[in-house]
């Protein structure tokens, strides 16, 4: 018999490969809950049917969109997913005219599941590399890919990886950046699109510190944290004042919010690598960077 978490695995890949990454819409009343929301990068939660109506429109961009899933974390009524979808922008998209061009797009989601059907969806995407890749902006640099990462089993003993990123979202919050990588392995690797690079304990420490500095006050909820085997997944909402310099951008003084979704992976108690995807346009849109996303 399939358990629990394989069972809610198979289907979140379900949503992710065959209703978006296929568009089978048909499959929506099997798969979703009637009280279904989906909360989508920085957007108000939405139901089915705008759920549908987004994916409508990105697929009028990128007709041959394919999406599949690269890992996943389950435990009780969550999943957590990273995904890879390819495309070629054949349409018009958020007011892009076609560019002809082949993209590759990465993101995170999380999904609450309860007697076989997601009640609530929460999704996360590079934009900032999409639109680098269609011309629109500058493409930002790729994360060091690091070592090859290493697939845990599913259903292993847990590690204690929730308390460990635990004790790191503590530091981090209490600014105390002299201790932030002692939960960091020296392999780590930080693979965060529109965000800062890092790799090692020094890259760690560096990463948080440029973060620290452009919003002093910052503080990272967590929304969901869950763990399976040797990989933790992280639903979290970071609230804070642009008071620092971040990035080329000047501090504007505004106050910010930005949601996100970290998936780690660790080893003998220590992270070495962070897949983390946030809502980075409508940060730059809220400290005056850029212009909001369309609707």
């Amino acid at each position: 018999m399939m358990s629990r978490a394989n069972e809610n695995r198979a289907i979140a890949r379900r949503e992710i490969e065959e209703f978006e990454g296929e568009g089978r819409l048909a499959l929506g009343s099997e798969l979703f809950a009637p009280d279904y929301k989906l909360t989508f990068g920085g957007s108000p939660a939405t139901d089915r049917a705008g759920h549908e109506h987004m994916l409508a429109t990105f697929r009028e961009g990128f007709p041959d969109l394919s999406i599949k899933v690269a890992l996943q974390v389950a435990a009780d009524d969550r999943v957590a997913n990273h995904w890879v979808a390819r495309g070629t922008h054949r349409g018009e998209f958020q007011g892009i005219p076609a560019t002809g061009k082949a993209v590759k797009l990465t993101g995170n989601n999380l999904m609450h599941i309860e007697g076989g059907r997601i009640r609530a969806l929460w999704g996360q995407l590079d934009a900032i590399g999409l639109m680098g890749q269609l011309g629109v902006v500058p493409e930002p640099p790729a994360a060091s890919a690091g070592k090859t990462e290493r697939t845990p089993t599913p259903g292993g003993p847990p590690g204690g990886g929730v308390e460990v990123v635990r004790r790191f979202i503590e530091k981090f919050n209490n600014g105390q950046l002299d201790r932030i990588d002692e939960e960091f392995d020296e392999s780590y690797v930080l693979d965060f699109p529109g965000g800062p690079t890092a790799a090692g304990k020094a890259g760690i420490r560096q990463a948080a510190s440029e973060f620290r500095t452009a919003f002093p006050d910052l503080h990272f909820s967590a929304d969901d944290l869950f763990e399976e085997s040797e990989r933790v997944a992280w639903r979290w909402t970071m609230t804070g004042t642009h008071r620092g310099k971040l990035g080329p951008f000047a501090p504007s003084g505004r106050q910010v919010r930005l949601p996100g979704i970290s998936i780690f992976a660790l080893r003998n108690g220590r992270i070495t690598r962070d897949h983390v995807r946030a809502d980075m346009v409508g940060l730059l849109a809220q400290i005056g960077a850029m212009p909001a996303p369309q609707a």
